[in-house]
């Protein structure tokens, strides 16, 4: 059996005297959508800062496809393959949807022509090629959440880190999302995904953890997570 994408092992952070995350380890198998749930305050947003290289644990280890990637710098992570999205707008406001998408290109060395070829067939990918002359902050809550994703695919990662990508829309608008993540799954597209829409968690993810208190509370399947007493004991609490 081949080893997981990305390995999380027993990591711990403190901010002061909160301890916000407590010996947390998850592991992502390559090809599938999982994902991260919790209350508020349950550590999620900082793990995922932790992984991507925005924060450092203070004990535990990250491996990511067999490489130790422990304490590595953002630029770096995202070179070694992991992309991620933010739960705050992150984009330029004042570039096009275009320019925004080939910013995720600019670590590597590719020249003008592949950039644009690639960038054009990702945001078809996505639906949003009639909008690529659009400067950002002209466009819709849901084409900006296509604008995000978009940046993070430009990297080419193994694992993509969605924080809350489907947070802040309209029923119909998280089903256009939903329907991309599964596309993306479809393409071979390794996902790892922090929300509160439950229904939308449960009906895009393969595997599901639960973190409450920084602590692990449970794992397994969506079927298996929405009946089970201690998930619905840390929501309840």
């Amino acid at each position: 059996m081949s080893p997981n994408l990305l390995e999380i092992h027993k990591v711990s952070l403190s901010f002061g005297g909160l301890r916000a995350l407590d010996d947390a380890s998850l592991s992502v198998e390559e090809g599938k959508i999982f994902a991260l749930i919790g209350p508020n305050g349950a550590g999620k947003t900082t793990l995922f800062n932790i992984i991507a290289g925005a924060l450092v644990a203070d004990s535990g280890r990250i491996t990511f496809m067999g490489r130790d990637i422990t304490g590595f710098k953002r630029h770096d992570v995202c070179r070694a393959g992991i992309s991620r999205t933010f739960q705050l707008k992150n984009l330029f406001p004042n570039l096009t949807v275009f320019d925004n998408v080939v910013a995720g290109m600019l670590k590597d060395s590719r020249d003008m022509n592949a950039r644009q070829k690639k960038v054009f067939e990702i945001l078809e990918l996505l639906g949003i090629g009639d909008i690529a002359d659009t400067i950002v902050s002209n466009i819709t809550p849901i084409e900006t959440k296509f604008v995000e994703l978009g940046r993070a695919l430009a990297t080419s990662p193994k694992l993509i880190l969605l924080d809350e990508l489907i947070g802040g829309l309209l029923p119909s608008e998280t089903d256009k999302v939903c329907d991309i993540l599964e596309v993306l799954r479809d393409r071979g597209y390794t996902i790892l995904q922090v929300g509160h829409e439950i229904k939308s968690i449960m009906r895009t993810s393969d595997w599901v953890f639960v973190l409450d208190q920084g602590r692990n509370v449970a794992d397994g399947p969506p079927e298996d997570i929405r009946c089970n007493a201690d998930v619905l004991a840390c929501y309840l609490e």
